[in-house]
């Protein structure tokens, strides 16, 4: 069995945009209550490198959702969570490195615990262990085959 692509596309959407929306809210409410809010404009608004990570977070969980197998589920949110993470240290760390930073993993590590703060990482595994329950799956060529079917079954 393998995922739709219009599912997987969904999916991907649905994780990584919702996810940094939450992010992008919490991390407003903390600018707002300590009066500072070009902070906010400055790491959300104008940083250019939020849509390539909305991008790569998009296209690396679309395929991962495509490529692997949706079941059993537990697996979805595992593989997802990490992918999503791989993206968000990659994307923070070249981030970094772009500007110059002397140590950008280190910054790439100061990202990711940021990430849990404003809640994007556990939004992003509550709504891909959620949404990964309602994926569209079709049968592959190789599941519909006499000894394939035959060797599930047993």
């Amino acid at each position: 069995m393998t995922v739709t692509w219009r599912a997987a596309v969904s999916y991907a959407l649905t994780v990584t945009v919702l996810s940094l929306l939450t992010a992008a809210a919490v991390d407003l409410a903390w600018q707002a209550a300590s009066g500072d809010l070009g902070g906010w404009v400055t790491t959300w608004a104008k940083n250019p490198w939020n849509g390539v990570f909305a991008a790569a977070a998009t296209i690396s969980l679309t395929l991962a959702r495509r490529l692997t197998d949706p079941l059993p589920r537990w697996r979805v949110p595992l593989i997802d969570g990490s992918a999503y993470l791989v993206v968000l240290l990659v994307c923070a760390g070249l981030s970094a490195w772009s500007a110059g930073d002397e140590a950008p993993a280190d910054t790439a590590f100061v990202s990711a615990v940021l990430a849990m703060f404003t809640l994007q990482l556990p939004t992003a595994w509550v709504l891909s262990a959620w949404r990964g329950r309602h994926l569209d799956t079709v049968l592959t060529r190789a599941a519909t085959r006499p000894t394939a079917v035959r060797a599930a079954t047993r």
